[in-house]
């Protein structure tokens, strides 16, 4: 019954936590002073999984600007969204110098845990799912001079096409910092899947190729702040081969596969594309910037637009500017060319929505009349129903055959609500809806406001150009053994039931049984039905790791949380969450000190270290270079030393522990006279004695000087 009790007023709490947005609070839990926090540091690791993207987000947080001392004992509460599909796996807390890694359990056990210890004065960090996309992370105790790091661990569905993979950066997240993040560190790994790693926004950030003994090869970027406040995209280029990706993972009891199918490119089905696209930009109305919409613009006609097709651009201004008067070839060299030659000054900030849409219509009119018109879009001056149904009637009437108007509206502030019909519209959504559904188009919004859901920029436009080869009808997709079967099927794109020619479905399931695996389709496409099956051999398939468990099991979870929250069906969420170590609305990650049950993992692997494993700490007045890689490290670690020339006289090279005992003392080869030292540690003390895990320092002493390196020894 006390169970029972608690879950009631956990569903009144996650009610009220459904719409949740973004924001960073520090606080003294006893008091009343309080204020935005900040993030001091954010590191972003990304690894391709197939279907999904795992990210590892590190965030440092601090009390800085509100007048906190050392005295002071302040709680961190972080509320934030992750997109609606993402399944987080981990999370993981910083004592000194020690990661914690969280312990998952019930909501009601561990908020009674943390609760108990915010009275006690202990170091607990805890991380709840409250619902849809709403998370909220709290942390106890931090020093109002010092800071709190934690890592969160998350995967969330990517984005294919036929020759690119792509997700979206957290900069929400990073932006609730109440001083601007100085820059996020980005590490990538790529099997050999993937290459050539990218921001799509910005092509001009530089990724660097980087090796070391302990993390392997990585990319890493560095992306300043200047390009945050923006939304971003991760992209690696990858092939689906005829179609199709499939990956598997076996434990003993079952095996879990992660598909991609494009069925343009399975079914060898060619569609052709003709697109005049309208660009109408409203400053106030949308924080997606001009180079924004024409980076994705270009990467979009790149990715969906073969060399058959065509397209052309047309800006909204005072007078219309067309880019060309006949049709443009989407060739890859002519794309290059043309968004080479464009500026951010060709974009207005003010709107001429109904003469570009003439405009538009005249282009295509003129040029065979056989295109489609995409309108992207985030103006709001005809949001009253007389005004837009009166330029509806007259757009109609420009046509002599109905032209299909595509709207993508990235409106997503300073709008207007309209009330009429029963229902709210927000800006244009009244127009939008009924030019597109008068001209069998299709409709894309950056927000939807009768679900809540919010959407990316990239997201919606990607969406609406993978529309443009046309709508499967009837569509089948069944998946089978050759002696076996499949079952417990998700498809991961949960906005849309929909299948359109040229975008991938992507969908994780079980099997048991033996190779080959089938996948059969079936549909009417243009009023064709057709039908086709697919024999893949095991040695066609893609090796997994454990990983596709964890996707696995995030969906299955979610599709429990949207059904009728019985008892049974709760009591079911929770067990499945505890033992697959994946969060959901009544569970919680609970990390807790050591006295507390918590235990140190010696295991984990900070990547964030990685950002700065293979750079020299180095003093740029003297530059002195002093470097230890790995670090952390288990066996032997390697100390490079680089004095400067003008550095003369007696140097030490010492380790000592956390206690300033010392361990080891170094004897450099003086008899070559360089400023140049390498050093080997096995973990032996001078008396040949292993030492114990834990933290050292790798002190240089200098007439001059002294430099130190903290070493992390793990056995």
């Amino acid at each position: 019954m006390k169970k029972f009790l608690q879950f009631i007023l956990f569903s009144i709490l996650l009610t009220n936590y459904t719409f949740a947005y973004d924001w960073l609070y520090v606080q003294d839990p006893r008091g009343w002073g309080g204020g935005q926090g900040t993030i001091e540091e954010a590191v972003l690791s990304v690894k391709p999984h197939g279907i999904y993207m795992e990210y590892g987000l590190y965030l440092t947080f601090s009390a800085r600007n509100l007048y906190f001392t050392s005295s002071d004992t302040l709680e961190v509460q972080f509320h934030f969204d992750l997109p609606e599909n993402a399944i987080v796996f981990d999370s993981w807390l910083w004592i000194e110098e020690e990661i914690i890694r969280g312990k998952i359990m019930d909501q009601w056990t561990a908020s009674a845990i943390y609760e108990d210890i915010v009275n006690r004065r202990r170091d607990p960090s805890i991380l709840f799912k409250r619902g849809g996309s709403s998370y909220e992370l709290r942390i106890f105790p931090m020093a109002g001079n010092s800071t709190r790091k934690i890592k969160i661990s998350y995967l969330v569905p990517a984005q294919w096409n036929a020759s690119s993979v792509r997700s979206v950066l957290p900069t929400n997240l990073l932006q609730t910092s109440y001083n601007p993040v100085s820059s996020l560190h980005l590490v990538t790994w790529l099997n050999s899947n993937y290459k050539n790693p990218k921001i799509l926004e910005y092509p001009s950030i530089n990724f660097q190729v980087k090796e070391d003994t302990l993390f392997g090869v990585y990319h890493e970027a560095n992306i300043t702040s200047e390009f945050l406040n923006n939304s971003l995209n991760f992209n690696a280029e990858t092939q689906i081969n005829n179609g199709i990706y499939l990956s598997k993972f076996q434990n003993e009891d079952e095996g879990y596969y992660q598909m991609a199918l494009l069925p343009s490119k399975a079914l060898n089905i060619a569609s052709s594309n003709k697109a005049a696209i309208l660009v109408d930009y409203v400053a106030s109305k949308s924080d997606v910037s001009r180079n924004e919409l024409l980076t994705s613009l270009k990467s979009n006609i790149l990715s969906n637009f073969s060399s058959k097709d065509s397209f052309n651009l047309i800006f909204s201004n005072i007078n219309i500017f067309r880019l060309a008067e006949k049709w443009i070839p989407a060739d890859s060299i002519s794309v290059d060319s043309i968004f080479q030659n464009l500026s951010e000054d060709q974009i207005s900030n003010y709107s001429n929505l109904p003469s570009l849409l003439s405009d538009g219509i005249d282009f295509v009119k003129n040029n065979g009349n056989d295109g489609s018109l995409i309108l992207v879009s985030n103006s709001d001056q005809v949001g009253e129903y007389a005004v837009a149904n009166e330029l509806i009637e007259d757009l109609l009437g420009l046509m002599n055959q109905v032209l299909p108007i595509h709207v993508i509206n990235y409106q997503n502030q300073d709008y207007n609500y309209y009330y009429f019909g029963g229902r709210s519209y927000y800006g244009n959504e009244y127009f939008y809806l009924n030019i597109t559904r008068l001209t069998s188009a299709n409709y894309f919004n950056i927000f939807n406001y009768s679900t809540y859901q919010s959407f990316s920029f990239s997201d919606i436009m990607t969406s609406c150009f993978q529309s443009l080869g046309g709508f499967i009808s009837s569509f089948d997709l069944h998946t089978k053994l050759g002696s076996g079967f499949c079952y417990g099927r998700y498809n991961l794109d949960l906005n849309s039931a929909s299948v359109y020619l040229n975008k991938p479905i992507l969908q994780i399931g079980k099997f048991k049984g033996a190779f080959p695996f089938e996948i059969q389709v079936s549909g009417v496409y243009k009023s064709e039905p057709f039908t086709q099956t697919f024999n893949i051999e095991e040695g066609e398939i893609v090796a997994a790791d454990s990983l596709t468990e964890e996707m696995w099991a995030g969906n299955y979870i979610k599709f429990l949380e949207g059904q009728t929250q019985s008892n049974d069906v709760v009591n079911e969420i929770v067990d499945y969450s505890i033992n697959e170590r994946v969060l959901s609305i009544y569970s919680a990650f609970l990390c807790l000190e050591p006295s507390r049950g918590g235990e140190v993992c010696y295991d984990c692997l900070d990547e964030s270290k990685a950002t700065e494993v293979t750079d020299s700490l180095i003093n740029k007045n003297d530059s002195l270079s002093l470097s230890a890689y790995p670090n952390p490290f288990n066996s032997q670690i390697n100390l490079n030393v680089k004095l400067p020339a003008s550095f003369r006289g007696e140097n030490t090279f010492r380790i000592y522990d956390i206690l300033g005992q010392l361990i080891k003392t170094f004897e450099p080869d003086l008899s070559a006279g360089r400023n140049e030292y390498r050093f080997t540690w096995n973990g032996t003390s001078d008396n040949g004695i292993y030492v114990s895990s834990g933290n050292y320092f790798f002190i240089v002493t200098t007439p001059e000087k002294v430099f130190s390196k903290k070493l992390l020894l793990l056995k």
